[in-house]
């Protein structure tokens, strides 16, 4: 094998070192004064005493081509490697940014946790709210039930109060009249006299929607004389003021005293009555019955309720 190869060689004042292969088939290498093998190739060379030379080998040689030809094969490989690091560098690069939006997505997630835990909290301060405002109603509900319950009974107590009371509506007044000789007079009409003495108390009382003209109330002392009276009345059909020796002709209307809660029903109950069809619309004992026609069932009208029930 012939040929010139370089050695890395070292010495203090950069020294040069002669080369050629020799006759003996091995390269000499003559050394220059003051020039040192580099430690690197000192185990690839064998130094002559005497002359100074180095021999090298073939061999030697071709362990120095291979570990070149390993090493230019590792040089060629070099820019896939080097590509390889820059496309990791790009992705650690990325991964930061994948980092970055994980901490902001973290940090979104823990505002909207204690957005949640506050939110849970309101939901559960408006859930005792709601307990609360449902015992409220509860108790307002039972209230009512109870107001509505003494109501009525304060107006069945003063509807039971007037049972006794006749009530005389379309008498004119005037200044010198005597109630009580009124009632003689009508009594004597109607052919039901009511003695004086049977009489609790005469008076006028005003009107709702009249202030000018004021009803007659008569208390009687039972409720067999204001029951008689009355149906007396109801069969002697268009009595007039004249027919008391008064001025005008108003018709005279004489009826059981209802309370004004009463007197309300009564005009709905005509009106809801007469448009369904109903026939027969009275009072008996203050009380408001209504009739389909003769053969039909009496149907007792209390309240409001009833309206609906019977009559819707």
């Amino acid at each position: 094998m012939h040929g010139t190869v370089r050695f890395s060689l070292r010495r203090p004042d950069r020294g040069r070192l002669e080369e050629a292969w020799g006759s003996k088939g091995y390269m000499e290498v003559r050394q220059l004064p003051h020039f040192h093998v580099a430690p690197c190739c000192k185990s690839l060379s064998t130094a002559n005493p005497r002359t100074g030379s180095i021999k090298v080998s073939s061999g030697d040689l071709e362990n120095i081509a291979a570990e070149l030809k390993r090493l230019s094969a590792q040089m060629e490989v070099l820019p896939a490697l080097i590509e390889n690091i820059k496309a990791i560098q790009t992705e650690l690069m990325e991964l930061r940014a994948i980092r970055t939006e994980f901490s902001d997505m973290k940090a979104s997630i823990e505002f909207v946790h204690e957005a949640m835990e506050s939110l849970t909290c309101k939901v559960s301060i408006l859930e005792q709210d709601i307990i609360s405002v449902k015992k409220t109603k509860d108790d307002v509900n039972t209230l009512q039930h109870r107001v509505e319950k003494l109501e009525n009974l304060h107006h069945e107590s003063e509807q039971r109060s007037r049972m006794n009371n006749i009530e005389i509506k379309g008498v004119p007044m005037t200044n010198s009249e005597n109630l009580f000789t009124i009632v003689a007079k009508i009594g004597d009409i109607i052919k039901c006299p009511i003695p004086k003495d049977k009489i609790n108390y005469v008076a006028r009382v005003p009107m709702r929607n009249d202030k000018l003209n004021k009803n007659i109330i008569c208390s009687v002392h039972n409720n067999y004389l204001k029951s008689d009276f009355v149906s007396a009345a109801k069969k002697h059909k268009n009595l007039k003021s004249s027919d008391l020796g008064l001025q005008g002709d108003n018709t005279i209307y004489i009826n059981d005293h209802l309370t004004l809660q009463n007197k309300m029903l009564l005009n709905k109950t005509k009106t809801q009555a007469k448009d369904r069809g109903f026939e027969h619309i009275w009072i008996q004992g203050c009380n408001i019955f209504i009739r389909k026609n003769n053969t039909s069932p009496r149907l007792h009208i209390k309240n409001e309720q009833d309206l609906k029930k019977f009559l819707s």
